[in-house]
């Protein structure tokens, strides 16, 4: 399938970039609020328009000689200018043409690809005069639009469309294997990231909480392409308020479109509370587990961290634990590995003969409370088997079983899904 070109948004913070990018999809997928500067890292959206495809890349806002973080968000901003085909400057129609967005036209007037200047916020006729002074950016002339309530927003979509090139050539499988990555705050996924990619593709700062949205990256390997998704920490369920939030909303649904989620946790600081309710969200929502203990340089007893770090993991489906630092680069070339074993196990089909040997076998061993006469996998991604001959055994036995199938199938660090069949009732019989 060829690549779909790519419409990057651009502007200074709080003009609606965000907003607009949502409108322009028709869902709501990048995170959007009134306090300036939600958006940090550049995300892809896919668009679909007059029956064309196409990218809508939402950015950080642009700030010339910006420091710290915003320097590095302004940094992913060109970036993606440099990577469209389509550039879209979005101003505020509020409060009229300012120097940040002087300067921004400047540069985009030497652009190669075409650029087309939308003036945001006109939610009425009566601020449609206001348009006009945006013609001083030499940029063309400036389409109102209303990203809040719709407002222009096809003409704009006809716009873009037209100016659209044909689709480019590169190839894009549709199955490369899918990998989010997932962990608290601060604890190094960003990094972990950007060395998996091999560019800065998400912003890495010191702040805790930096990456807002999901943010995908497909990387040609030697093994094959894969799909990488970089997400936003998340934190306990009573400290979300507004754009945290939705982030946590987003990094949900981040696992939900992979296959293997990469658990980072800080090794200094163990497998921690919210680490485990993590581990447990990534095995509930069906998606298979690997944990990453980064920061592992700065372990002491190693030995010994390691040996508990097991032990605290195994009741998550037996994850693979793996040791790494990201800031060095040590241990990084085993995670690309693990997560496709791990994948190979997830999307695994065992023949029924295996699968009712091993369940005779765990009954023969430890009877429970009903004698299951056969069982088969109906399904994978992930593994999920159907027991005849008895109701559900409650959880005891149930997790033995499941645990047995995993060891005896070599399904560590993915879940297992047990189904439980009564025999049916012949016709003609009444229950007493």
């Amino acid at each position: 399938m060829a690549e779909p070109p790519r419409v990057a948004l651009l502007g200074r913070q709080n003009v609606g970039k965000s907003t607009l990018a949502n409108r322009l999809i028709g869902r709501r997928e990048a995170i959007s609020d009134e306090m300036p500067g939600v958006t940090r890292d550049r995300v892809e959206l896919e668009a679909t328009w007059r029956g064309r495809a196409f990218r809508v890349v939402d950015t950080g806002g642009y700030r010339q000689g910006a420091r710290g973080i915003e320097a590095l968000v302004t940094a992913q901003a060109e970036r993606a200018a440099e990577e469209a085909d389509v550039l879209v400057l979005v101003v505020d129609a509020r409060t009229g043409p300012v120097e940040e967005d002087a300067r921004l036209a400047r540069r985009l007037r030497r652009a190669a690809v075409p650029v087309v200047l939308v003036a945001n916020k006109v939610d009425s006729e009566r601020d449609e005069a206001e348009v006009a002074a945006f013609h001083a950016l030499g940029l063309g002339d400036p389409l109102p639009v209303s990203a809040l309530h719709g407002r222009g927003t096809g003409e704009l979509l006809d716009r873009i469309v037209a100016l659209l090139p044909e689709e480019r050539a590169e190839p894009r499988p549709s199955d490369e294997p899918r990998f989010a990555i997932v962990g608290r705050p601060n604890v190094g996924k960003s990094s972990l990231f950007n060395r998996l990619v091999g560019e800065e593709r998400s912003v890495v700062y010191e702040e805790a909480g930096t990456t807002r949205d999901a943010v995908d990256a497909i990387v040609s390997l030697e093994s094959g392409p894969v799909r990488f998704v970089d997400t936003a920490g998340f934190r306990r369920p009573a400290r979300l308020r507004g754009v945290e939030y939705y982030s946590a909303l987003r990094t949900e649904r981040a696992i939900e479109r992979s296959e293997v989620a990469a658990l980072v946790l800080d090794a200094s600081e163990g497998f921690t509370a919210e680490d485990k309710r993590i581990a447990a969200l990534v095995l509930e929502l069906g998606r298979g587990l690997v944990v990453v203990a980064n920061k592992w340089d700065l372990v002491t007893e190693r030995d010994r961290a390691f040996k508990d770090l097991q032990e605290a993991v195994a009741p998550f489906a037996r994850a693979p634990v793996l040791r790494i630092s990201a800031l060095r680069g040590t241990g990084v070339h085993r995670v690309v590995a693990t997560l496709r074993a791990v994948r190979e196990r997830f999307l695994h089909r065992a023949p029924t003969s295996e699968v009712n040997r091993i369940l005779q076998r765990a009954q023969d061993e430890r009877p429970g409370p009903v004698r299951y006469r056969y069982a088969t996998q109906v399904g994978a991604g992930p593994p999920t088997f159907v027991l005849f001959g008895g109701r559900d055994p409650g959880e005891g036995y149930r997790r033995f079983l499941e645990n047995r199938l995993r060891a005896e199938l070599d399904l560590s660090g993915v879940p297992i899904r047990i189904r439980f069949r009564q025999p049916r009732r012949r016709s003609g019989t009444r229950a007493r």
